[in-house]
């Protein structure tokens, strides 16, 4: 299918865009916004509103494929690049994506999305997030051209099988950590609540108490409210507070993540970044400690590392080294999107799990593709997103499954 025209729009993400390291040092929350200069480069304020680009392809045929380019909510932080505006995206893809794609012929997702993502244009790739708009584009063209789903393209070109379990959802709370978690439990997510522990002093706690009452309230209203059924996976994402809190003394983080899986019992467990150390060698080096710390203490908590796992090749070192029990996939940081699905397939591939996650800052066009992904590739679980609202993000994920689900039972019983 010949590439026609490519266009552009300026678009709205779900979220906004914060700055992490202001925040942990203590930025002061003024009504939605943050007081304060921002720390980190590329931040115009603390918080700002997120931007998207909208990569459009106009088809020979006169069909429309399109996809987002969208950066992380904590951009520029734990290795992430530094954050582009639309405009600057934009002018970018005027220069390198236009005489690249018009009159190009994609006949295949694979190899296009590949080629595309590892090209040199001027000596160095283009920014991921421009590779993950542009690849989502490639892969609705291909599912658009041979009138299948983006998940059955993929499906095809890598060779996986048809298989119609559904993919756990994950919803993550935001500031509101006690009205979401409500919402979370009335919808029967898969995997929550998150928590946003971003903060030692106001979410976690010098001695880590206020996380730890938080957590038994969580246990204490799946109890109270959830259907008998409901048996959710726990995952806690708490941006290295817990090192932070105990200088980094890896036998008392232990000590405390034995505290934190005691208080979700009986419920599965995930934790976070529980450290941050600043650096991938570090963060490597003590994750393993402390997974070997917690497996003598007979622990079954299970860690997940996200910063310091930004690429596919950083992914393929976690999972190598046995670093993390799981590996967040996130789907905008790994650049084209072939990359997303190459870095599941790896993970599931080698024993470790993968959460196939992202951000609160995506868009309904990402997040749709993602779910394709996932449907195919079938990681542990996978981001309810874009927001913060939980009710929204959670609806695009879990009807974009079903939807997918459902078509492709028919399918398998060829009634259509």
């Amino acid at each position: 299918m010949k590439i026609k025209k490519v266009l552009f729009a300026k678009c709205l993400t779900g979220f906004y865009m914060d700055d992490k390291e202001a925040i942990k040092q203590g930025a002061k929350r003024d009504g939605f916004i943050y007081k304060g200069k921002p720390i980190t480069p590329g931040y115009e304020s603390i918080r700002q509103p997120g931007e998207a680009v909208s990569v459009i392809f106009v088809l020979e045929n006169g069909e429309i494929a399109f996809g987002d380019c969208v950066v992380a909510q904590y951009a520029s932080s734990g290795g992430r690049e530094v954050p582009l505006s639309a405009e600057a995206q934009i002018d970018c893809m005027k220069k390198y994506v236009v005489p690249y794609f018009e009159g190009f012929d994609i006949c295949n997702f694979k190899n296009t999305a590949e080629t595309f993502d590892r090209h040199l244009f001027d000596g160095k790739k283009l920014p991921s997030s421009i590779r993950y708009g542009v690849t989502q584009a490639i892969l609705e063209t291909v599912s658009k051209s041979k009138r299948i789903s983006m998940t059955e393209v993929i499906l095809e070109e890598y060779g996986l099988p048809f298989d119609l379990t559904p993919v756990r959802i994950n919803a993550q709370s935001g500031d509101d950590r006690y009205l979401n978690v409500d919402k979370m439990i009335l919808k029967k997510v898969g995997m929550m609540p998150h928590g946003l522990t971003t903060s030692v002093k106001e979410r976690l706690g010098e001695d880590g108490q206020i996380f730890l009452d938080w957590v038994k309230w969580v246990t204490e209203r799946i109890k109270e409210i959830g259907s008998q059924d409901y048996s959710p996976v726990m995952r806690y994402d708490v941006y290295g507070c817990i090192g932070e809190a105990f200088n980094n003394d890896l036998d008392k983080v232990a000590d405390y993540l034995l505290r934190v899986e005691k208080t979700c019992e009986p419920y599965q467990v995930f934790v976070e970044m529980p450290i941050d150390l600043k650096s991938s060698e570090r963060q490597l080096e003590g994750m393993l400690d402390l997974k070997t710390k917690l497996f003598k203490k007979g622990s079954k908590l299970k860690l997940i590392i996200d910063e310091y796992a930004n690429t596919y090749e950083e992914i393929v070192q976690w999972v190598d080294a046995r670093g993390a029990d799981m590996v967040q996939v996130k789907t905008i940081d790994l650049g084209g999107i072939n990359n997303v699905i190459e870095a599941v397939m790896y993970c599931n591939n080698n024993g470790v799990l993968a959460y196939q996650g992202g951000t609160c800052n995506e868009t309904d066009k990402s997040a749709l593709v993602s779910v394709n992904i996932a449907v195919a590739t079938k990681p542990f679980a996978m981001s309810g997103k874009p927001g913060m609202g939980v009710d929204e993000g959670v609806m695009i994920v879990n009807n974009e499954q079903q939807r997918l689900l459902a078509i492709l039972q028919a399918k398998i019983e060829a009634s259509i």
